[in-house]
């Protein structure tokens, strides 16, 4: 009977792999949960809010969020904090910053999955991969299934139209912008943009003002909440100066790789086409 009973144990566990290819292993659907990215706080919201006990500094969506212990950082987690909440799963995204806080967790036996999704193919996987943790796997499926048809319907859109160059600026010192080596630069190609950085190796390359004058932007669109134009209307042949199109797109749902991923791209492509010349 034991040897049974063991048995039955086994078959009931839970495993998945997470984005690092780790395996992680639960005796049971996940009741406490702490995540420690915004992204990851989404993921999880999604789902199964109720089991959110703790969440890092940054997350402050779905607002039910806001009342809870925050015991992290982008540059890692408060272990003892974390572990005080007794979670049966920690989400995170995984950097280097935070590698050593989840090895220290790991090490007291907290089951941990790293989320690192680059597109909304890969953030609905990581809905149904978390579905089955957190014993949602029906509810992720239908968000899943969602999210995918709708960036599809998305993509259909734009296809065909008039193809606009424009540069995505992350940063202004550094003037850092994205490659087509990472998601936000292929979703400009999607948005019926061509991304003029699109070409470079590194996925977040940084780039000298030489190098913008000459790829000649016909739109410059800056992530940054309150961006300094005046570095780009000292050079009134770039195109984008030219036609006015320095635009700002302060956007969470865009950078965050969460449910509401696909709605940052539809605010992206929403920019773009404001600059496509009507009927284009």
């Amino acid at each position: 009977m034991l040897l049974l009973a063991l048995a039955v144990s086994a078959n009931a566990a839970i495993e998945v792999r997470d984005d690092l290819g780790e395996s992680v292993r639960l005796s049971q659907a996940a009741r406490r949960v702490v995540t420690l990215a915004p992204s990851t706080t989404e993921l999880v919201a999604e789902l199964a809010p109720q089991a959110l006990v703790g969440v890092d500094s940054a997350s402050d969506y779905p607002a039910s969020v806001g009342t809870l212990p925050r015991v992290g950082r982008y540059d890692g987690a408060n272990v003892e904090a974390v572990l005080a909440l007794r979670p049966d799963l920690v989400v995170a995204w995984s950097g280097e910053a935070m590698a050593r806080s989840l090895a220290q967790l790991k090490a007291q036996g907290v089951a941990v999955f790293v989320s690192r999704p680059g597109n909304p193919d890969e953030v609905a996987d990581n809905l149904r991969r978390l579905g089955k943790l957190l014993g949602r796997s029906s509810r992720a499926e239908a968000r899943a299934a969602q999210l995918q048809s709708r960036y599809v319907a998305l993509k259909a859109t734009y296809r065909g139209r008039l193809r606009v160059p424009v540069m995505l600026e992350i940063s202004r010192r550094p003037l850092m912008t994205v490659s087509n080596q990472d998601f936000l630069g292929r979703a400009i190609g999607d948005c019926g943009g061509i991304n003029v950085f699109g070409d470079v190796v590194a996925p977040y390359p940084l780039v000298s003002v030489e190098s913008v004058l000459a790829r000649a932007p016909a739109l410059i669109i800056s992530t940054a909440a309150d961006p300094d134009w005046q570095h780009w209307t000292r050079y009134p042949g770039l195109p984008a100066v030219i036609h006015g199109q320095l635009k700002i797109l302060d956007d969470d749902r865009l950078l965050r790789p969460g449910p509401r991923l696909v709605d940052g791209v539809a605010a992206l492509c929403a920019v773009i086409e404001a600059a496509r010349p009507a009927g284009k």
